[in-house]
């Protein structure tokens, strides 16, 4: 079934700055930064960690950036950011990971995003994202033959994490991590009562576009039909503020969401915050426990950021994904 047009519309205003943003309020959680210190786990396998911003081949022969985080070589772990955001505000996270020695971490910026992306805001065709993240898949697995790979993502990351769950890389998936994660405004976890708005939709134009899809007619995919609305003192100049409908459709899951979730088969842990301002956190538990066996919780005190920036937050990541890597070596 088609996710109705004031739905797909409603999945853009949940998925204004907030969430993708980096720029957080933490006064009970202090955030980690690089001078934080850790005990890294001892492998013979671990590099010490470097960030850098590296690239892959799509299909389509076009090079693809993901900031890169060396870790160990037996596992790795690619997760996706938000709606308009590229990948840089979840560098805190993926550098945690990997000091940690419990992953090599692959943040990649999707077609659109970044620094100098193809086309910012835009891509080629419906489905394009989910093409080059299997094509990235295929990239870590010949860079890290034999890994275990862990998949997820932040807020719409998760979303587009999600879509993947359907599509033949969900064979080559250890596991999945999502974080405060979108998933369709037609579930339960959509807020009525949001407390930001700072993104427009253009409905009309989503709705002429809905009804030429329709009818095959793809001529005016790349029309844009939302705009990031956050005054431009307070961008960093990296953000993809306004996004093709093309775009646009590829970064969510539609109303047969339970399809989705109904192929979480593998260990999945979702973590959201109590004081989310853009998800019902009360509503993740029951509606994952209706379709999959996900380790759902909520964590006091953290809000739809802070749940991928604090010290306590990555702790808790951390613990989880440290106990998949040792149940894995363990059924070895």
């Amino acid at each position: 079934m088609q996710l109705s047009l004031l739905g797909r519309a409603a999945f853009f205003y949940a998925h204004k700055s907030v969430g993708s943003s980096g720029r957080i309020n933490m006064p009970r959680n202090r955030s980690i930064g690089k001078n934080h210190s850790r005990k890294r786990r001892k492998s013979s396998m671990f590099v010490s960690v470097s960030e850098e911003v590296q690239t892959y081949t799509a299909r389509d022969g076009s090079l693809l950036p993901y900031r890169y985080f060396e870790g160990p070589a037996d596992a790795a772990l690619i997760f996706l950011h938000g709606i308009t955001e590229p990948s840089l505000y979840l560098s805190t996270l993926g550098r945690y990971l990997a000091d940690q020695g419990l992953a090599t971490v692959y943040l990649p910026d999707l077609r659109g995003y970044g620094a100098t992306p193809i086309r910012r805001g835009d891509i080629d065709y419906i489905g394009q994202l989910d093409d080059d993240l299997e094509d990235l898949i295929r990239h870590v697995q010949a860079r890290q033959p034999g890994a275990r790979i862990v998949f997820g993502g932040h807020s719409a990351g998760g979303a587009t994490a999600l879509r993947q769950t359907v599509r033949p890389i969900h064979d080559d998936v250890h596991a999945y991590l999502l974080l405060a994660p979108a998933l369709s405004p037609s579930s339960p976890l959509d807020r009525k009562d949001k407390l930001v708005n700072e993104s427009k939709v253009n409905v009309p134009k989503y709705a002429l576009l809905m009804a030429l899809n329709a009818l095959g007619i793809h001529r005016w995919d790349h029309t844009v039909v939302y705009r990031r609305l956050t005054p431009k003192e307070r961008l960093h100049g990296t953000e993809s503020c306004s996004l093709s409908y093309r775009l646009a459709l590829s970064r969510m899951v539609g109303s047969d969401y339970a399809k989705h979730l109904s192929r979480l088969a593998k260990p999945t842990f979702v973590l959201i915050g109590e004081d989310d301002e853009v998800f019902r956190a009360e509503a993740y538990e029951p509606l994952y426990r209706q379709y999959c066996s996900a380790d759902v919780r909520v964590l006091p005190g953290h809000n739809h950021d802070q749940i991928i920036q604090t010290e306590q937050a990555l702790a808790i990541v951390g613990e989880w994904l440290k106990e998949q890597l040792v149940k894995a070596e363990a059924i070895q």
